[in-house]
């Protein structure tokens, strides 16, 4: 459970975004979905397969989905 919920907040976010861009949103869901998925394999990859890595993993995650959120955010306010 701890790591499918930012998985789902993720793609409701860049689901959000890309409507808010009058793209489709499904487009964007599915690259803040993979990017999910890539962050958090990459990071287990490097970290190794233990209990505790889980957790980093997941925060390497947080840190990497407010990164995206504050530059979707950033971006959003450049092109109204």
């Amino acid at each position: 459970m701890i790591i499918i919920l930012p998985a789902i907040i993720t793609v409701i976010f860049f689901y959000y975004s890309g409507k808010n861009k009058n793209n489709k949103g499904i487009k964007w869901a599915v690259t803040g979905l993979i990017g999910y998925l890539l962050g958090f394999s990459l990071a287990i990859m490097i970290i190794g397969e233990t209990f505790v890595s889980v957790f980093i993993a997941c925060a390497v995650v947080y840190f990497t989905h407010t990164q995206l959120s504050r530059m979707s955010k950033e971006h959003s306010r450049i092109d109204h």
